[in-house]
């Protein structure tokens, strides 16, 4: 029997996934389910099961982070991801984190689940040599990210460096030349939230750095990393007068922009130093780079080269320069006028650039002032965004962050108080959705339809209300669903058909999500 462990901190999703299939029947055996990564890592170390179905987006420690625990304590472990938004099908074409597969919980079906554990399956048993047998190749493959994270550690410590080459040299990085050049490439935050969620952040900037480590093969001398505090990349090089080495690195850095708009619909940006090093100062130079982060804040272009020894203009201290601005502000967010905030914002822009203003100082004064404006709208802020703020490192991310935000305000106030079948782009899709109830209508179909680009239509269907499209359908459907229950005497199963739902246990799943009922007890209850 090979042994396997299940690690949601979503209670029904895992008594969802028990009951699927019959487990004993493929082989297989469930040592442990846990709700808590923390619970979920000493069950691994008790029982170090062959293979794990963890979700990605868990408190305290994500999959990918729990993940990268488990390989430490076994190598060889196998996993399958679960996510539950309907955008990664965009993202997981990036993204290989030594992963056999990753599975849209909300989509999630017998067949889905059964294919999956049976090409798991398949490479446990092809693996089936005791660590003992394997080759130093192998084991090297197993644990690369945490060996390289080391080598990076121990870079910007300057260790000996003859030490690092080393190391290095261990990993199969030929770092043989005397001249390094460091650069560091950033997510734009605001696209970000645009697109994903906030607990997708790490899954997303792996794909940025898988997708870079993957195009710098067809280039010489470029190694990867990924970090805590961004992407970074050493270029190790021999000096030739004749070789153009920086306008090689822009010509890999463009290609790893396009790259990252094609397959994760992303914005990145790069920053590298034009003067090269000896190894022995690269951990230094990171340092620098980390401690004069702001020094490009107020420019736009999407690739930089900077030169140490260029002096940083002093930033200006914001005072009250902004409250004439932050008072109107409020007022245009409490009146609903979009074009006002973006004028505002434009103001705000313009003043920013002129003076200089202090980035620091300039993102704490629009967090005081959002947080209340947000007060006056919900309960609660949102601290996923105050969090992306305050790691922007570019003035039109955070003016960018910003509009989306207040606009997700607006439309939400705007959205109090009457049903959503009032706007007149929304009445075009539930009838969209009625028309194609028994399929499964996606976010790309409804803006194939309404002949718009499906990022854009993503992006606009969020703000419009408040979530993604696939939990909207979900909601819309069941809301159908369950007045078919009420009104006729329709089985279930044929109601889940109706409604496009292939699989009878699914159906009940996604039912009781949203009406804390299974449509037998909805059914019982309103003929009570």
């Amino acid at each position: 029997m090979i042994n396997i462990m299940l690690v949601d901190d979503d209670v029904p999703m895992i008594k969802y996934l028990q009951q699927l299939i019959d487990w004993d029947e493929h082989g297989l055996n469930v040592v442990g389910t846990s709700y808590s990564s923390v619970k979920a890592l000493e069950m691994f170390k008790q029982y170090k099961p062959d293979l794990v179905i963890s979700d990605i987006g868990l408190p305290q420690m994500n999959g990918l982070e729990l993940a990268a625990e488990f390989k430490q304590i076994k190598p060889d472990v196998r996993m399958i991801f679960l996510t539950c938004h309907e955008d990664f099908h965009y993202a997981q074409k990036a993204i290989q984190l030594n992963a056999d597969h990753y599975l849209i919980k909300d989509e999630l079906t017998k067949e889905q689940l059964e294919e999956s554990l049976k090409n798991s399956i398949n490479k446990i048993i092809e693996s089936s040599v005791s660590v003992e047998g394997l080759s130093y190749k192998e084991i090297l493959n197993r644990n690369i990210e945490i060996l390289k994270h080391s080598l990076f550690d121990r870079l910007i410590k300057r260790d000996a460096p003859e030490m690092l080459i080393q190391f290095a040299n261990k990993l199969d990085i030929s770092w043989q030349y005397p001249s390094f050049i460091l650069g560091t490439g950033h997510l734009s935050l605001s696209t970000f939230m645009e697109k994903y969620s906030f607990q997708d952040l790490s899954i997303i900037k792996y794909g940025f750095y898988n997708i870079a480590c993957d195009i710098a093969k067809k280039y010489h001398g470029f190694t990867f990393f990924n970090e805590e505090e961004s992407i970074v990349f050493v270029y190790n090089f021999r000096q030739n007068i004749k070789f153009d080495h920086h306008r090689y690195i822009q010509s890999l850095l463009m290609e790893i922009q396009e790259k990252i708009i094609e397959l994760l619909g992303l914005e990145i940006s790069f920053i590298y130093y034009r003067q090269s090093y000896e190894i022995k100062n690269v951990g230094l130079v990171f340092q620098q780079m980390i401690h004069n982060r702001y020094r490009f804040f107020y420019n736009t272009i999407p690739i930089l080269n900077w030169d140490k020894e260029t002096k940083q203009r002093a930033f200006c201290p914001i005072s009250r320069l902004l409250d004439n601005e932050m008072n109107e502000l409020v007022i245009a967010v409490k009146e609903k006028d979009s074009n006002k905030v973006n004028e505002i914002l434009s103001n705000i822009t313009e003043t920013a650039l002129e003076k200089q203003l202090d980035p620091e100082e300039l993102k704490k004064v629009m967090a005081r002032r959002i947080r209340l404006i947000e007060l006056q709208f919900t309960e609660t802020g949102n601290e996923e965004f105050y969090s992306f703020l305050e790691e922007c490192i570019r003035l039109s991310d955070v003016v960018r962050l910003i509009e989306n935000k207040l606009t997700q305000l607006i439309l939400s106030n705007s959205n109090k108080g009457r049903a959503r079948s009032s706007e007149p782009k929304l009445q075009e899709i539930d009838q969209y959705i009625v028309q194609n109830l028994s399929e499964n209508v996606t976010s790309t179909d409804v803006a194939a339809h309404l002949y718009l680009n499906p990022s854009y239509f993503s992006r606009y269907f969020k703000r419009l209300t408040g979530e993604n499209f696939t939990d909207y359908a979900h909601r819309f459907k069941i809301g159908v669903a369950a007045k078919i229950l009420e009104q006729t005497g329709e089985s279930v199963e044929e109601v889940a058909i109706k409604c496009g739902y292939s699989d009878r246990t699914y159906f009940s799943k996604v039912f009781k999500k949203y009406t804390k009922m299974t449509p037998r007890e909805y059914r019982a209850k309103i003929h009570y």
